[in-house]
């Protein structure tokens, strides 16, 4: 997950994981469909070809999310795929996003514990 010393990028990544650790995941499905394609486009936009199953997974995740009744078992798994996949890929980050890629892996994680 590349920064490159993005404000906006730092925001997105601020923003996140803010919302992952608030506690109210389920207050969180309405407005999640706009953020998951917000990130699902800067992963698609970013010249970093291990980033794609990070955003083939969020594609997923918000299939999961959408309509009246969201499928908790792919919300589940996705969250924890996402969180394994986006730990990883904190690696490859830029080193001043590193830690937050790295957080925002565990937060991700830490969501789909919650998930019940």
């Amino acid at each position: 997950m590349q920064d490159s010393g993005n404000p906006s990028g730092t925001a997105q990544l601020d923003a996140t994981i803010q919302a992952l650790q608030g506690g109210d995941l389920a207050g969180l499905a309405p407005q999640a469909g706009a953020n998951i394609q917000s990130w699902i486009s800067t992963l698609q936009n970013s010249n970093n070809g291990q980033l794609s199953g990070i955003a083939s997974e969020l594609e997923r995740l918000n299939d999961a999310l959408s309509g009246s009744s969201p499928d908790t078992m792919q919300v589940q798994q996705s969250l924890r795929t996402l969180g394994e996949h986006t730990t990883r890929a904190a690696e490859s980050a830029d080193p001043g996003a590193q830690d937050k890629v790295r957080q925002l892996g565990q937060a991700l994680s830490s969501a789909a514990s919650q998930i019940r």
